[in-house]
């Protein structure tokens, strides 16, 4: 009875209903757009890693230390700021020096963490000398051929070198223009523990073959003519005429004198192939590295257990990103300071190529509340303006004997009708430009965040030279690289999607400091599920029952007599 009579309100008062339907769309469709949106974020962040092998260091937390260095010096010392800033500084030092972390640390959170790895591998990294006569390292023959066509380079250089200013050649701050800095090491030996350190340096075999891998309990390091296998790069072996076979011979700190024998040539473009702030880097170009086994190292005396001066550089690999965060918990469980931290390129990657979406979200979830709060503002309005205009009428059929809840409950359900109409429009709507205007929203927000980048590289007065070299190449980071491997496994998994490697030439990967590129997940698809429709349904229907306790209210508030009373 009661539905029955609403409907035929419903029906009678065609305008009214019709202009509530519209408002009821307009609501719905917004909230389903918001709901799509929010869902596909929450869909690419929580499972964009879910299948994706992902790797984790672990590495001091200098800001940490520097932090528990300058209160430790701060309570200390009575003696005004400049003592108590030398103090810090040299609290901080001493600090990093004692918390270097060994190959049995490492080891040890290995075993914590158990079954959430699939793998480990670690490289040891140590800086070697030229011999006279011998082999030259590519940096230094390319500079000293400079020096030789410009004595006024030679006086730059120099000045940069005591300036502490990155040097032309890019060989890191000081770069080579110091005596001391060339001759305390022109080359980098790497140790790798096996063929995943190995293939993580993204080596490709020129000429020969790779270099065996492994430790001395599986390797023997030592040829029959006291030689060891080593991989040299292209460059290094043409600048020094060597090929497949060829000895060259390189000194150690001491000056003891070491012979390597050429199994490979190689060129690299991998994790850790760019940059003479790569692990070990030794402020060295990445062309004269050597690259040996891990039981060469230790025959050599340049493991960290006999060199102190011989950087590690370990990785732990997980299943997914689930994976990582056990990991970085386990590591705490297993005594972990605050002092160190763990980290994940792999995530971190990810995370920054989805940050557009993770932004868009927000804003979703900001219009999702303002319109729910508009549209319950609106609908009370219309439903008290809808009441007014027909008190008469509920006073005819509260005297008719019509009871008031009977009454309300009739204002109420031809809300709801009116609001389920609304919704099943609205869904529809909703559902059809879904995809588009998040899409177009999301290329909103990249733009936005391309130019903010290039904001804050101009806010620096000129381009970084990581950045300039990156574009000027154009080969993409190794960054570049790890962020498109997330991002692709991420749009197998969320349905969304990201440009090809070619999609410098829209903009959509800049350069950024030191030559951080990033590669923006560039559309997402945002359809519409069961949920989104499930979550909207309620999202309208509480709306349409706020306006309806509203008219109960408005209803009960009344006596019949009153009302006809006023009509009279």
């Amino acid at each position: 009875m009661i539905f029955e009579n609403a409907w035929r309100s419903v029906r009678r008062r065609t305008g009214y209903s019709l202009l509530l339907v519209i408002v009821f769309t307009v609501i719905t469709a917004a909230v389903v757009v918001s709901l799509a949106i929010m869902q596909a974020a929450q869909t690419a962040k929580a499972s964009g890693l879910a299948n994706q092998s992902v790797t984790a260091t672990i590495s001091m937390n200098r800001s940490q230390i520097i932090r528990d260095a300058a209160g430790s010096a701060s309570g200390d010392s009575s003696d005004g700021d400049a003592s108590g800033d030398s103090s810090a500084r040299e609290a901080a030092r001493t600090a990093m020096n004692d918390m270097q972390l060994t190959l049995s640390d490492y080891e040890t959170y290995a075993t914590a963490a158990g079954s959430l790895l699939t793998g480990t591998y670690y490289s040891q990294t140590a800086g070697l000398t030229a011999v006279e006569g011998q082999a030259e390292p590519v940096s230094s023959s390319s500079s000293s051929s400079d020096a030789a066509s410009s004595s006024s380079s030679d006086s730059a250089g120099s000045d940069s070198a005591q300036s502490g200013q990155p040097s032309d050649d890019g060989q890191g701050f000081g770069g080579r223009g110091a005596e001391a800095s060339m001759s305390s090491s022109d080359f980098t030996v790497v140790g790798l523990s096996n063929d995943e350190a190995l293939a993580n340096l993204g080596i490709t075999v020129s000429s020969g073959e790779a270099v065996a891998t492994g430790t001395s309990d599986t390797l023997d390091a030592t040829n029959s003519d006291g030689s060891y296998d080593a991989m040299v790069t292209d460059e290094f072996a043409q600048l020094n005429g060597l090929s497949v076979g060829d000895t060259f011979i390189v000194a150690d700190s001491a000056g003891t004198q070491i012979t390597f024998t050429v199994v490979g040539t190689y060129t690299s473009t991998g994790a850790d192939s760019g940059g003479s702030f790569g692990p070990g880097g030794f402020g060295q170009s990445t062309s004269d590295r050597i690259i040996v086994s891990m039981a060469t190292m230790s025959a050599l005396g340049l493991d960290a257990d006999s060199n102190d001066s011989t950087q590690i550089s370990y990785t732990y690999v997980l299943g997914s990103g689930s994976d990582y965060d056990a990991f970085v918990q386990a590591c705490a469980d297993a005594g972990l300071s605050d002092s160190y931290q763990v980290q994940s390129s792999d995530v971190d990657s990810y995370e920054k190529s989805i940050e557009p979406l993770l932004n868009l979200s927000k804003f979703a979830k900001t219009l999702l509340c303002v319109v729910l709060a508009l549209g319950a503002v609106m609908l009370v309005a219309m439903t008290l303006f809808s009441i007014r205009t027909r008190t008469y009428e509920m006073g005819v059929m509260t005297a008719m004997g019509m009871h008031k809840r009977t009454v309300a409950g009739q204002m109420v359900v031809e809300t709801v009708i009116i609001a389920v109409l609304g919704l099943l429009i609205g869904t529809c709507v909703g559902a059809a430009a879904s995809v588009s205007v998040s899409n177009k929203l999301l290329a909103s927000e990249i733009s936005s965040a391309q130019s903010q980048a290039q904001q804050q590289q101009s806010n620096f007065g000129r381009q970084l030279q990581g950045g300039h070299v990156a574009e000027a190449q154009g080969t993409p980071s190794d960054t570049a690289r790890s962020d498109a491997s997330a991002s692709s496994d991420a749009s197998a998994s969320s349905g969304a999607s990201v440009p090809p490697d070619d999609s410098a030439a829209d903009g959509n990967r800049k350069g950024g400091p030191m030559g951080q590129v990033t590669q923006y997940m560039s559309s997402v698809n945002a359809s519409v599920n069961l949920t989104t429709v499930g979550l909207a349904a309620l999202a309208i229907l509480a709306l349409a029952l706020i306006a309806g306790l509203v008219g109960i209210i408005w209803v009960l508030r009344y006596e019949p007599l009153q009302i006809l009373a006023d009509r009279s």
